[in-house]
This record gives C-alpha cells, sequence and structure tokens, in this order.
C-alpha cells in the first residue's frame, strides 16, 4: 500500500550516496558514508515524538528537543547559520522585533517578550524541522504523515469514548477534548487531519483507499463531538479548497463529489443522533446567537484605534479587555480577540499585522506556484493549501498563535507551501504544458 501526499518513494542506491560522498572533498565528504550520528538520531526520534504529539495536542515537548539540537548545530557548524527562507525569514525576523517592542505599553511587559521570543523559537524549530524534512531524500515526510495521522486517530477515539460516556449519562450538553488541549484546539487537529488523510487517499492506491476511508469518518466524527463550530467552519473551507484544487479529471470530480457527499451523511447522522450538536452548529448561521464574538471584535477594534502603532503588547489583549465598557451580561475578562488579524493589530499595532499579512501572502503566493508547476503529479500542494486555509480560517473565530501546541499547526503547513518550488526541483517533477 502506497500513500504519502505525494511523497514518492525515491529510489537511491548506496552505490549511488557513495558516489555522491567521493565526489565531496575533506571531512564533509566522509561524513556522508558514515554511521548516522548520534545528533541526527535523536533529531529523527523528536521528530517522530512531534507526529505523535501534534495527533494528541502536545507538541512542545519535541519542540525544546528539536531547539537544544538546532542551538548545538548553529554553533558547531557555521553551515547552519544561513538563512533557508530567503527574504521570509528577515520579515520574520522583523516582525519579531516588532512583537517585542510592543512590551513598551504592555502592562505586563515581560509576558510580550516571552511571548515574543517564544514565537518565534516555534517558528524557528518547526520551519527547520519542516525544512529538513522537505529536503529529505528517503521517505521520511510520508512517514511522519503516516504517525501523526494514527496519533490523530487515537486522539480521536479517544474524544468518541468520553463523548459516549457522557451521552450515556444522560448530560445533555458535552464537548469532547484531546488529552492535553481543550475542544476548540482538538477541532483544530481533527480539521488538520482529515485534509491531510484526503490528500493521502487521492495519493493512495485501492487498497490504500479502502483503508483510509474508515480513517476519515473516525476523525470526521471526533472532529463533530468537539462541537468546535469555528473548526468545523475551517474543515469545510479547506474541504472546499481542497475540492476546487484537485479536480484534474472526471475521475478525480466523482471521487470529490462522493467524499462531499459521505461527509454530508456523516454530519447528518451526528445531528440525528444528539439533536444538542445539532442546534449548536445551527448557531453558525445566527449572528444574533454570537454576540459575544462581535463584542470581542468591537473591543479589539476600540484597542487598535486607541493603541495604533505597537498596540497593547503582545499577550495583554487580556489585561486591556476590562479597561473598556461591556453590555450587562458579557463578561469582563477575554484572553484573545478570536481572531488572529484583529489580535495582531490590537497587541502589536497597524505595523505588526501588516507584517503578519505579508507572511500570510507570501507563504499562499509560493503554495499557489507550487501548485501550478506540479500540475497533478503530486497532491501535496492542494493539501498543503487546504490545510493552510482550514488553519486561518479556524484563527478568525477561536484559538490563538501563542500557544506552544498550536504554533506547529500554523508553522508547519506554511513552511511546505514556501518550499514547495525547492521540493518539486529537488525531485525532478515535470512542469504542466502551457
Amino acid at each position: 500500500m502506497r500513500f504519502a501526499l505525494g511523497w514518492e518513494e525515491q529510489e537511491i542506491s548506496s552505490l549511488q550516496r557513495d558516489v555522491a560522498a567521493n565526489g565531496e572533498s575533506g571531512y564533509d565528504g566522509a561524513s556522508c558514508v558514515r554511521s548516522v550520528p548520534w545528533q541526527e538520531r535523536v533529531e529523527r526520534a523528536a521528530l517522530y515524538a512531534g507526529a505523535v504529539g501534534l495527533g494528541l495536542g502536545h507538541g512542545v515537548i519535541p519542540q525544546v528537543i528539536l531547539l537544544a539540537i538546532g542551538v548545538h548545530r548553529v554553533i558547531v557548524d557555521p553551515r547552519s547559520r544561513k538563512a533557508k527562507f530567503g527574504s521570509i525569514t528577515t520579515i520574520f525576523q522583523v516582525l519579531t522585533v516588532w512583537m517585542m517592542l510592543s512590551a513598551i505599553p504592555a502592562i505586563r511587559p515581560f509576558s510580550a517578550l516571552g511571548g515574543a521570543i517564544g514565537m518565534a523559537i516555534s517558528g524557528w524549530v518547526t520551519l527547520g524541522a519542516v525544512y529538513g524534512i522537505m529536503t529529505d531524500k528517503e521517505d521520511l515526510g510520508a512517514n511522519l504523515i503516516r504517525v501523526f495521522l494514527g496519533s490523530s486517530c487515537a486522539g480521536a477515539v479517544h474524544a468518541l469514548a468520553n463523548y459516549i460516556l457522557a451521552w450515556s449519562k444522560g448530560r445533555g450538553y458535552y464537548r469532547a477534548a484531546l488529552p492535553f488541549i481543550g475542544c476548540n484546539a482538538a477541532g483544530t487537529v481533527f480539521c488538520v487531519a482529515i485534509l491531510t488523510a484526503l490528500g493521502c487517499f487521492r495519493s493512495a492506491d485501492r487498497r490504500g483507499k479502502l483503508m483510509m476511508l474508515p480513517v476519515i469518518v473516525l476523525l470526521t466524527a471526533a472532529l463533530m463531538v468537539t462541537q468546535s463550530r469555528g473548526a468545523f467552519v475551517a474543515f469545510v473551507v479547506g474541504f472546499i479548497v481542497f475540492l476546487l484544487l484537485g479536480v484534474r479529471s472526471r475521475h478525480s470530480l466523482v471521487l470529490k463529489i462522493v467524499a462531499l457527499v459521505a461527509l454530508v451523511f456523516v454530519v447528518a447522522f451526528f445531528f440525528r443522533i444528539s439533536p444538542s450538536v445539532g442546534r449548536r452548529y445551527a448557531r453558525i448561521l445566527n449572528p444574533m446567537l454570537n454576540k459575544d464574538r462581535l463584542e470581542i471584535w468591537r473591543t479589539a477594534l476600540l484597542m487598535i484605534r486607541d493603541h495604533p502603532v505597537l498596540g497593547v503588547g503582545l499577550n495583554n489583549f487580556v489585561n486591556f479587555y476590562p479597561l473598556y465598557e461591556h453590555p450587562e451580561g458579557f463578561g469582563t475578562s477575554m484572553y484573545m480577540a478570536h481572531n488572529v488579524f484583529l489580535e495582531f493589530a490590537a497587541t502589536t499595532g497597524i505595523p505588526g499585522l501588516v507584517l503578519f499579512v505579508v507572511i500570510v501572502v507570501l507563504g499562499v503566493c509560493a503554495g499557489i506556484r507550487g501548485l501550478i508547476n506540479a500540475g497533478s503529479s503530486s497532491s501535496l500542494p492542494a493539501t498543503g493549501l487546504a490545510i493552510f486555509a482550514a488553519v486561518l480560517t479556524h484563527l478568525q473565530f477561536d484559538i490563538t498563535l501563542n500557544s506552544g501546541d498550536m504554533l506547529p499547526f500554523f508553522f508547519v503547513p506554511y513552511g511546505v507551501l514556501i518550499l514547495l518550488e525547492q521540493w518539486l526541483e529537488s525531485r525532478n517533477y515535470p512542469r504542466p504544458s502551457s
């Protein structure tokens, strides 16, 4: 069985590796034929641990291990200090500096500084890991995807078991979660896992497709019982992007329509057996039932008006929120703006928002170029764009980037998008005829 999101196996014989090594000189050439050093073994173990952690909602510990390895590499290997992402690296560095400057007006300046440094470190570690995976000539990426899906399925079983247990006890309202994160973040995990499974489904053979179907159904069921409306909308957006970008033939179109119909049936089934779930998701279409979000966004706009340059400070939204008047019945404390663009504008000012928007646009443009260059030869570009669109969509309603467990769900698909062209060239994919 083969399914790998386009990570096709590379036929590189040991003789070819020896020849490549002989073409090198000195220490570099010798290192190509020696056994893998302990550092690389630990790094690979951390990557697998990270894939498991992402599926269960916990990715901090693998990031710490990769950070230690990365710092050691920067110290001992001058070549590792070279920027790998060109101008995007510079923009990320400028945004990091600006986020640190937002500590000046902050009520909790050390929280703003810590958040900026933490986000920068998580981005450096995650993007570095994606770079290593994308430039790896073996099947590491496909293996990590399989591990992530397996871990996500384990998390889905955990979420469904808890939901069924609560349902059997007569609890009228229960939102399933994962062992390490809450229901909204768990919804993001299942959303990303479903789209990843769909990408694997597209590139799999017949046996692989049959094996992926129950995985997709299981993950979709888990997404539903989280009752995360933002994650559900995010999945719908990502699924639509996947459908639109993945139609290359009549056969492909038929498969996508079948997948859409299957999704509708799964959702309808859950609405049927659990009316409370149906009522909660129905609230998405009623603005009057979402006044809490509207009030949070209104307050964020007031913060932007009052602090347009440096904002109120990263991680300081919760401290400034009570300083504004709110209608009776609304909370006086709110941790985040529930919209990533309003969050950046309110906490880091208009310049911070502009820098973040530029980063997002560059990633999307790189993904589109990769999609055009790949044509129908790989499902990775369409899947990467669908996942990134889904994550961005959920960031418009819920979750936050100020979390070590959630940051990889932004940086992993982003890293895939900005490295697509390089990845395609390294594997000599044929360009589509003009």
